[in-house]
C-alpha cells in the first residue's frame, strides 16, 4: 500500500470565505516518491483523525510567523509577510500531534521554520538585516530563481539521505526562496545544514523519530537526485 502523506496548505483568509492553496509540486513530488498526496485543510477539529489515519506529513513553504510566537517583537526595518494566525495555530497543533504519535514529518521552508518554534525556538526575522555578509537566498523580482550551495552536517540524518557523505562530499546546490532563517534550534532538534555566510539551513530530530526540516525548496528540483532523495526518505519512513 501506498502511503497518505498529509500536505499542509496556504491560508487566504477573505472577507467572505478562507481560501486553502498548495502548490501542486508538492502534490508531484510526493506521487514521484511513491506516495499518495492529502491535501489539509486547516480545519483544527480534523487534527485528531488526520493523524490517526494518515501515514505522513509535509509541512510546505509560506509566509512569515510573527515573532510574538517566539517572544520577540517586529524589528525596525524588518521585511515582514505574516502568515495567518489561523494557519500558524492549526500546523502547530498539527504537528505536535503528528510528533507525539512519532508520525514522519518533512518540513520545507516556512514549514521549517513552524516546526522550530512549535518546538520552542527562534528565528532571525530577516536575514540581510540580521546576518552580516549574506548572500542572497530569496527573489528581489517575482520569477526570479535563486540557487546557493548548503554544506550538510557529517553524522547526521539529512546526510544519510543525500547519500554523498560516504565521500566526504556533502554539499548540495538547492532552490531557496526565503528571507528568514533558525536562529536558535528548538527542544530536541540538531542543525544539519548552513550555507556559505553561516544560514543554517537544515534542523532535524536527535531522537529516533522520523523529522526532517529543510529551508530550501527540494519540490522545485524535481530532477535532482538529492531533492527526490528527501521525499524518498519521506515515503519510506512512512511505510513502517
Amino acid at each position: 500500500m501506498k502511503p497518505l502523506i498529509g500536505i499542509t496548505m496556504n491560508l487566504d483568509e477573505q472577507l467572505s470565505r478562507s481560501l486553502n492553496i498548495l502548490d501542486q509540486d508538492y502534490g508531484k513530488a510526493i506521487l514521484q516518491a511513491g506516495g499518495i498526496p492529502v491535501p489539509l485543510l486547516g480545519i483544527n477539529q480534523s487534527v485528531p483523525d488526520l493523524v490517526k489515519r494518515l501515514d505522513g506529513f509535509l509541512f510546505t513553504g509560506g509566509d512569515d510567523i510573527h515573532p510574538r510566537y517566539y517572544k520577540e517583537k517586529p524589528l525596525s526595518g524588518a521585511q515582514i509577510r505574516l502568515a495567518s494566525d489561523s494557519r500558524i495555530k492549526f500546523e502547530t497543533r498539527l504537528f505536535r500531534a503528528a510528533a507525539k504519535a512519532k508520525k514522519p514529518v518533512l518540513a520545507v521552508c516556512y514549514g521549517t521554520q513552524l516546526v522550530n518554534v512549535a518546538l520552542g525556538g527562534t528565528l532571525y526575522q530577516d536575514i540581510a538585516l540580521q546576518i552580516p555578509k549574506a548572500i542572497k537566498h530569496g527573489p528581489t523580482i517575482s520569477g526570479e530563481k535563486v540557487f546557493h550551495t548548503v554544506s550538510v552536517f557529517e553524522g547526521t540524518r539529512l546526510c544519510q539521505i543525500m547519500g554523498n557523505c560516504s565521500t566526504g562530499d556533502c554539499s548540495l546546490r538547492v532552490r531557496s526562496a526565503h528571507h528568514q532563517s533558525i536562529k536558535n534550534p528548538g527542544k530536541g532538534l540538531r542543525l544539519s545544514a548552513v550555507s556559505p555566510d553561516g544560514v543554517f539551513e537544515a534542523l532535524e530530530s536527535r531522537g529516533k523519530n522520523f523529522l526532517v526540516a529543510v529551508q530550501w525548496h527540494p519540490e522545485k528540483t524535481p530532477a535532482d537526485g538529492a531533492s527526490s532523495a528527501l521525499f524518498k526518505a519521506l515515503i519510506q519512513a512512512s511505510r513502517r
